[in-house]
């Protein structure tokens, strides 16, 4: 069977039409697939002071995709969900916040007898156990969170 060039050609260029279509339809998903989110800011304190480093994360009671920020000097912080400071997707949320202390460089026997790594109650590492619940509505929200 002899195939000549073009017809080779032609068919390279029809499956090249059909994978440029796919990747444009978006098979793995695409901006329309997202669901609504809010902006959401607010500050994290420990004991009355704010809480100076670290992470909160929120997760939604319906949907897959999370909600998180890095915890700022001042204890601010700014969720992301599909893009930097979009906030956190609409609706009821379990909220995790993890502090720890910056123990890069500190060899084992360096470190004190009482020092453990997180600044605040382990509770609050997780969703399930930390307590922490907020509901995130159209617009802006500030939630605040004063652990104790």
């Amino acid at each position: 069977m002899k195939i000549s060039c073009s017809h080779f050609f032609k068919q390279i260029a029809a499956f090249s039409a059909v994978l440029s279509a796919l990747v444009l339809a978006g098979c793995g998903g695409n901006a329309t697939d997202q669901k609504p989110v809010a902006e959401v800011k607010g500050v994290v304190s420990y004991e009355g002071k704010p809480l100076e480093r670290g992470q909160i994360i929120f997760f939604p009671e319906f949907g897959a995709k999370i909600g998180q920020g890095q915890i700022q000097p001042d204890g601010s912080y700014e969720l992301t969900t599909y893009e930097a400071g979009d906030g956190a997707l609409l609706g009821k949320h379990q909220v995790a916040i993890i502090s720890e202390r910056d123990m890069e460089g500190v060899l084992p026997e360096d470190a004190e007898a009482d020092q453990v790594p997180s600044l605040i109650p382990t509770k609050y590492n997780l969703q399930k156990t930390s307590g922490l619940t907020a509901e995130v509505k159209e617009g802006g929200n500030e939630i605040n969170f004063d652990l104790e």
